[in-house]
């Protein structure tokens, strides 16, 4: 949700600010289509081949004992047993994002890859070097360099084929403005998994009685962002983005110091402490900011369209793996030893 990624402190928000890219590495597949001929993949069992295998690479990274060779493919074999299924995913995601990037003759510089870092360390209040260790280190585990072209890169091509798609309407924008400037209420969350429903309702009635109770549930919750700041989210406005509409209808609708209800979210259950109210700023006419809100509305807007791109590319590349990636869910396995098989699943749930 958008309202709480903006607001739970830089390193949680810097998972959908920054890493609109990343979340390729997380988006399942469509596993359904034929396989595309002359692929060099090996056929399961019992199968015939319907093309000779590919040439080994012979290209040597290394030699010991004088003069044994190390190739290139036995590192590469090495590699994939280790990281393989954890990559594989998004490696064939940042690939179907480069073909169609080739396809609409997109081309992203390096200028323009570190505008976006720039412009994103300045937004979560940070300096490079600080937005390396926390965020692309200590968040994701990476390179500044894997960062560059696993994630900001595909994030510009993908940006790039829907900005024709963005339609910015007045309404909207004053929208926006009363997001950013007017009425805000501060307030403390606890957020559980969805599966610990049993001892968020268990836990319910204690931390509405007690104020104790509540920030000792607050600081101990499973969000380490959360339970750092005490529950404690950045203030809330009204017109957050698609799927906050109830949340900050229960924020400004309780009193200060009044417990919502337990609410179900995707992300779990949730319960609102209101804390105050902060009067609208006064001080900032729509006019004066126009230009900053054409902006941050064409970035919400490009925040929803980039999935809906991208699922589209990915329906239309038709990726079967043969390497099983990580997190595979069981009708991703059946679907693909179907399709291994020469079997087309699509044509079988027409049947």
């Amino acid at each position: 949700m958008r309202l709480f990624s903006r607001r739970l402190g830089p390193t949680a928000a810097a998972g959908l600010l920054l890493g609109t890219g990343y979340f390729l590495g997380q988006a399942h597949t469509n596993p359904l289509a034929a396989q595309p001929a002359k692929s060099g993949v090996v056929p399961a069992a019992g199968t015939a081949s319907a093309e000779k295998p590919l040439p080994a690479d012979t290209r040597v990274v290394a030699y010991v004992d004088g003069s044994t060779p190390i190739t290139r493919e036995e590192f590469g074999e090495y590699l994939i047993q280790q990281v393989g299924r954890d990559k594989i995913r998004f490696f064939v995601n940042k690939k179907i994002i480069e073909a169609a990037a080739a396809r609409q003759n997109i081309v992203v510089t390096p200028q323009e890859v570190d505008a976006i870092i720039k412009q994103d360390c300045g937004k979560l209040g940070m300096d490079t070097n600080q937005f390396l260790e926390t965020v692309v280190k200590g968040k994701y585990g990476q390179t500044i360099d894997e960062w560059r072209e696993e994630v900001i890169r595909p994030r510009l091509v993908l940006q790039a084929m829907c900005k024709s798609q963005i339609k910015v309407e007045e309404a909207d924008l004053k929208k926006v403005f009363e997001n950013l400037y007017g009425e805000k209420v501060v307030c403390r969350v606890i957020l559980w998994a969805p599966n610990q429903r049993e001892d968020a309702f268990k836990r319910y009635n204690e931390i509405r009685k007690s104020e104790e109770a509540f920030d000792d549930a607050a600081r101990s919750q499973l969000s380490s962002d959360l339970a750092a700041r005490a529950g404690l989210v950045d203030p809330i406005g009204r017109y957050s983005g698609p799927g906050t509409a109830k949340i900050e209808e229960i924020a400004f609708r309780l009193k200060d110091g009044q417990l919502s209800e337990i609410i179900e979210t995707p992300g779990g259950l949730l319960v609102i402490k209101r804390v105050k109210s902060i009067p609208a700023k006064t001080d900032v006419t729509f006019e004066s900011v126009r230009e900053a809100l054409v902006k941050e509305l064409t970035d919400r807007l490009l925040e929803q369209e980039i999935p809906k791109m991208f699922a589209k590319l990915n329906e239309e590349a038709h990726p079967l793996f043969v390497l099983p990636p990580k997190g595979e869910t069981t009708k991703e396995v059946e679907d693909r030893s179907k399709r291994l098989l020469g079997v087309d699943p699509a044509a079988l749930e027409k049947k």
